[in-house]
């Protein structure tokens, strides 16, 4: 049967309280302000979000069910860590993706959203060079990546890192806190940038898939961060 003409299937719908404490937290987790492994006590979660209780806890289960936080039994409800075997996992299905969105880029961006990238790149530049503030570079980061997936013209590739953003953003937190690893990953950025300025779409998805596997070597190092978060 056809629908009548004119007629709408449009839904409207706002966030539930238990959806923004999930995005708050998620974004928590995401920053390194709840750290993996840190236990979360619902009292305190209730008076930094001016929620009740109930929907903090569903905002938690919520979590837990997307693999953030876990339960255990007679303990509480915990940052979930994860293992090394997923960072790892997480690191190849990057290279894939962020190799693929270079070259995509490379070869599809129309000149306002290259400009967008270079405006990222100067601001990475700038928090790394000034040594003293590890959210703006996280921040400058991010933007370089929302340029670089946007510019890729291709929304599927989009939506599926934007799958990842959560674990991605936990694990630059965690690399970025190893020594000398700012500097390294500024260098690395600079080169994906240059093959693309250069128009050399090849040089672009290899320096981007390179980017990522020095990061998951890094990552051996920022897991003992990682465990040590995890036993405090």
């Amino acid at each position: 049967m056809e629908l009548a003409s004119g007629s709408s299937m449009a839904v409207t719908r706002h966030p539930t309280i238990r959806d923004q404490i999930a995005t708050t937290l998620r974004r928590a987790i995401a920053d390194l302000e709840l750290k993996p492994g840190q236990l979360l006590i619902e009292r305190e979660l209730t008076e930094r979000t001016g929620a009740s209780r109930p929907s903090v806890r569903e905002a938690l289960r919520q979590l837990e069910a997307e693999g953030l936080v876990e339960s255990r039994n007679g303990r509480g409800t915990y940052v979930r860590a994860l293992t090394l075997d997923e960072a790892r996992d997480v690191y190849e299905v990057r290279a894939q993706l962020e190799g693929l969105a270079a070259r995509l880029f490379t070869e599809r961006a129309d000149a306002a959203t290259r400009d967008r990238l270079s405006t990222a790149m100067d601001a990475l530049r700038a928090a790394t060079e000034q040594g003293d503030n590890s959210r703006a570079v996280l921040d400058a980061q991010a933007e370089f990546y929302a340029a670089l997936f946007h510019g890729s013209g291709n929304d599927v590739l989009d939506r599926t890192v934007q799958g990842l953003q959560v674990r991605i953003a936990q694990l630059r937190a965690l690399t970025l806190a190893v020594e000398g690893r700012d500097q390294a990953s500024l260098e690395e950025f600079a080169r994906i940038a240059r093959a693309i300025e250069s128009g050399d779409a090849a040089a672009a998805e290899r320096e981007a898939a390179l980017h990522i596997q020095n990061a998951a070597r890094v990552m051996a190092t920022a897991h003992d961060l990682l465990s040590r978060s995890s036993d405090s």
